[in-house]
């Protein structure tokens, strides 16, 4: 058994050695096959390269036929030519189509910038003809605002009793105010250059002038500011609130309601509104020195202003405002009434100066004059 075993493992053993060099027979007889081939290659693809291919050319008429004969590396380069010429007619066709879309593009763009630039002069030539109505009309508030100052000053100097020599500063002031520069040159000047240029320089222009403009203004808002300053300080508002109501006695000489036909000096105005309860008014900045009642004007109220000012209302309903109370103008201080020696509901309204009655429509007549 023992015997018989071995000598099939012997014979297993010697056949898979036969197997062994006969694949490796194979795979050396592959390879050499394989370098050959590639050997041979190029050899093939140049006698397949060189093989000739005609054509024929037979025309309908009776002339003979034209052959004309190409290898085959001929034909593959025409084919590549023929290719990469179709290739770069494509490239270009798309380049042009491209380059003709951008400059459609930018023909739109050049065509909306030229009506924008159009409409930009349009813009300066307005902008140019506001600023020369800008400069006329600060031109003549300065000259106006120079001349209310000089008359509120000259008014508030002759309540101090000396300060005559303020209206005269202030009018130098204004006129150097005036002195802002016109755009009649810039108006007319000449411009070189391009469109754009000149646009250009006339908003260069426009900036300059509106930069010399900003001292008048300045001094415009100097002027106004005290203007509101002195207005504020004269009994110059009517002392009923809305503007409602109308003067039923002015001050001055008138006949007295309650003796016959006798004539007596009537102290302020009576404004009636032929009703009770509207808002009075104090008519300037001040303090209240008086809140009482009296058997003539019954409840009262006076305010002493500055400038040797000093206003009453007399004949109120209620009174709102308690004696040393400073008040400024415009401040509802009491209700219209009847209380005291009256014939009727209205407001008796006086305007003191120093220790002289003045007519309160002096100064009511100067706050209309210069247009608050």
């Amino acid at each position: 058994m023992t015997g018989r075993r071995g000598k099939r493992v012997f014979e297993g053993l010697k056949t898979v050695k036969e197997k062994e060099k006969l694949l490796y027979a194979r795979i050396v007889a592959g390879a050499g096959a394989f370098v050959r081939a590639v050997a041979a290659a190029p050899r093939r693809f140049w006698a397949w390269g060189r093989q000739r291919t005609s054509i024929v050319i037979a025309p309908h008429s009776a002339r003979a036929s034209r052959r004309l004969q190409f290898s085959l590396f001929a034909l593959g380069l025409i084919g590549a030519a023929a290719l990469g010429l179709f290739g770069f007619s494509a490239f270009s066709a798309g380049r042009y189509a491209v380059t003709a879309a951008m400059l459609a593009g930018a023909r739109r763009e050049l065509a909306d910038s030229q009506a924008a630039i159009d409409e930009l002069r349009d813009s300066v030539e307005a902008l140019s003809g506001s600023a020369l109505r800008f400069e006329t009309k600060l031109s003549e508030v300065l000259e106006i605002a120079a001349r209310r100052k000089g008359q509120q000053t000259a008014v508030g100097s002759a309540a101090a009793k000396g300060a005559a020599g303020a209206a005269g500063t202030a009018g130098a002031a204004d006129a150097e105010a005036l002195g802002v520069a016109g755009l009649t040159g810039l108006l007319n000047m000449q411009y070189s250059g391009g469109l754009a240029n000149r646009e250009l320089d006339r908003l260069t222009g426009l900036s300059r002038y509106l930069d010399q403009a900003a001292p008048g203004l300045e001094q415009l808002a100097t002027i106004l500011a005290g203007q509101k300053e002195i207005m504020s300080e004269i009994p110059n508002i009517w002392p009923i609130q809305g503007g409602v109501g109308h003067i039923s006695m002015y001050f001055g000489q008138n006949e007295n309601p309650f003796s016959g036909g006798q004539w007596y000096l009537h102290t302020g105005i009576d404004i009636s509104t032929f009703g009770v309860g509207n808002p009075i008014l104090a008519t300037a900045d001040g303090k209240v020195i008086d809140v009482s009642y009296d058997g003539g004007l019954g409840n009262s109220i006076t305010i002493q202003h500055s400038h040797g000012f000093l206003t009453r209302y007399g004949h109120l309903r209620s009174t709102g405002v308690r004696k040393g109370q400073q008040v400024v103008q415009g401040q509802v201080i009491a209700t219209l009434g009847n209380s005291g020696k009256t014939t009727g509901p209205h407001l008796h309204y006086e305007v003191h100066l120093g220790t002289s009655l003045i007519d309160p429509l002096r100064f009511l007549n100067i706050r209309k004059a210069v247009g608050q």
